[in-house]
């Protein structure tokens, strides 16, 4: 079957930028965008021509900013706020002068003629207040959908400023992760590591401490559950305790709901099963022996 052509969009995404400099690159958590109706992307290029003997010798073209216009079914109040600075308490959002929106990745994947798919991230850009329109019901329907306007630019680490995969092109196999992380155009492969406090074959431990996993990269929120993470005495028996996941995604507590018992040999699992953001899992399940003081 030949290669298609592009037909729709779906599984709009944004995730905010939080440190593009010399030392690296790093995103937050992809959100999705319900209801994604279209996308127009349209990049400018500034361009100078050198006239030499009498005619035209050499061109040179800079990329300028790339402008984006998204439509939705809806965008809704904490969608608006993450995107434009606002804030949202109780169902009311503010926005105010001083508000300033952050820089913000922005994906997405687009079905084509023949079933595959293509998919993009824009890598940074700031958007615009959009238009505000109401009307009064009428006899006939008519939908009001909101459109918002963005400008995007390269990135000061790497000047990089898109990244496309497509599903027709011979290797390409980050579709299923793609809106895991904003893609960097390197498929991860490496699993994650992961550090324990308190560590294997600690003893005195206080009966008010912690257990906590750290891991070397972030790692799916589906995965923090009490079947992937759980405390339980030598005997089997279980402790009773929340699990918690930091905004990084690299840190998950778990916080006994009473006191350990005291000179007791306990047991901390964290199974195999814990993915990365690129569906890497770990090498081996995490066994933490430790006693309690």
């Amino acid at each position: 079957m030949g290669k298609g052509i592009q037909v729709g969009l779906n599984e709009l995404h944004y995730a905010l930028l939080t440190k593009d400099d010399d030392t690296g690159i790093s995103y937050s958590a992809p959100v999705k965008v319900s209801g994604a109706i279209n996308a127009k992307i349209t990049p400018k290029s500034n361009s100078e021509t050198l006239f030499a003997d009498d005619g035209p010798a050499e061109i040179a073209t800079a990329l300028g900013e790339i402008d984006v216009e998204l439509e939705t079914k809806d965008l809704d109040l904490n969608t608006q706020a993450a995107l434009l600075g606002h804030t949202v308490n109780a169902g009311v959002i503010m926005k105010k002068a001083s508000d300033n929106a952050p820089y913000v990745a922005l994906g997405f994947k687009s079905k084509k003629s023949n079933g595959k798919y293509r998919y993009v991230w824009l890598f940074k850009g700031k958007f615009m207040p959009p238009d505000q329109e109401y009307a009064t019901q009428e006899d006939k329907p008519k939908f009001q959908t909101p459109k918002i306007k963005g400008s995007f630019i390269r990135r000061d680490n790497d000047l990089a400023w898109q990244v496309v995969g497509d599903e027709d092109e011979v290797g390409f196999m980050a579709g299923a992760t793609w809106f895991n992380a904003v893609f960097n155009g390197v498929v991860d492969t490496t699993a994650p590591t992961v550090t324990v406090s308190p560590l294997d074959g600690d003893i005195a431990v206080a009966v008010n401490a912690n257990v906590v996993w750290t891991f070397s990269e972030a790692i799916q929120a589906s995965f923090v559950s009490v079947g992937n993470f759980w405390v339980m005495q030598a005997d089997g028996t279980m402790v009773e305790g929340s699990l918690t996941l930091n905004t990084d995604q690299t840190v998950v507590t778990f916080d006994p709901t009473f006191n350990l018992t005291a000179a007791t040999a306990y047991v901390a699992v964290c199974t195999q099963n814990v993915k990365d953001m690129a569906g890497n899992a770990l090498a081996t399940t995490s066994i933490t022996n430790f006693t309690t003081a």
